[in-house]
């Protein structure tokens, strides 16, 4: 099921941080054809790595949609069917498309690209990870066209991040929270909990459809603890940290005057780097979370959870 809304979903702002080099990896509004490289030391822009569109081995037919730090210093960058692989100097030296359905998020597990699948996650070239994985093509045997769009838009939004033996897949459901789907590459398939505390409706609006709670289109990453972070765009909460061994946590908060429209990149010590638009609001103005105009570096700020020793070490 490939309907053209679907080949022509554009995820929100994102970006990949590369600590060890002071590098921030930027897929913004700005630049639709190129991921921009930005100094976390300076902030000064360093050059911009191409990503046409096209049908060629190194264009994107759709445009670019995710990227995602590779192991050995480079990057990958998806689309839709396509993942294009780039050396640390941000030069394309390979690419693959999956035989699989749609999806358009990418991470680096154990050095080759992943993709979330159907009921699963596959590794390049054709390695598909958990037992149910569906890797023809389809979106499996659907009972009605509308579960076959359903099914195919869940795939579209998937989000993915990965350690070198284990994929963390999360989908978002219209019924529920977002499930984190856990793939080890040696099998086997866990789930980590969403927390759930702020999700009741508190009032907000987009348009005539309330906001969603704040534990939906969560993004999964990692801190430099080896923490879960599961960070959204929602305006009240900032999302949750998870240690995976004991499975305590800690959710952060915004602060709704300044913070709202801001969206978290990534996180180091106790600090979340995050993307700001600080163009005046006037009257008539829209702001797009698919741009910004800065980033900055925030504590965090625990507002529920127990967190476990040494989680966050200067917050209390």
């Amino acid at each position: 099921w490939t309907p053209e809304g679907l080949l022509n979903y554009c995820p929100e702002k994102s970006g990949a941080l590369y600590w060890d080099r002071s590098l921030l990896y930027v897929h913004d509004a700005e630049e639709p054809d190129g991921v921009m490289v930005f100094s976390l030391e300076t902030g000064e822009w360093l050059r911009t790595i191409a990503t046409p569109r096209g049908e060629g081995p190194f264009e994107f037919s759709h445009g670019k949609a995710s990227l995602a730090l590779a192991g050995d210093g480079g990057l990958y960058v998806s689309g839709h069917q396509r993942v294009v692989t780039y050396d640390p100097n941000g030069e394309p030296v390979g690419n693959w498309t999956p035989k699989a359905p749609m999806r358009q998020a990418v991470c680096d597990l154990g050095g080759k690209p992943a993709v979330p699948i159907l009921n699963g996650v596959l590794r390049h070239e054709t390695e598909a990870i958990g037992p149910d994985a569906v890797t023809d093509g389809t979106v499996g045997v659907v009972a009605s066209e509308q579960e076959g769009l359903d099914r195919s838009m869940l795939l579209a939004r998937s989000r993915i991040a990965c350690t070198e033996d284990r994929a963390f897949v999360v989908m978002t459901y219209n019924d529920g929270p977002d499930s984190v789907f856990v793939y080890h590459v040696g099998g086997g398939v866990e789930r980590v909990a969403v927390p759930t505390e702020f999700s009741e409706d508190w009032g907000c609006k987009i348009g005539e459809r309330p906001c969603p709670p704040w534990n939906r289109n969560l993004r999964p990453s990692f801190d430099d603890r080896g923490n879960l972070l599961l960070f959204g765009s929602e305006w009240r909460t900032g999302g949750a940290i998870i240690n995976l061994q004991t499975g305590c946590y800690a959710i952060v908060q915004k602060n709704m005057r300044t913070d709202a429209a801001r969206i978290p990149v990534g996180m180091k010590g106790d600090s979340i780097l995050v993307f700001r638009d600080d163009q005046e609001l006037k009257e008539g103005f829209t702001l797009h979370l698919g741009s910004a105009n800065k980033v900055s570096l925030h504590p965090v700020r625990r507002v529920s959870g127990e967190p476990c020793p040494g989680m966050l070490p200067s917050v209390r």
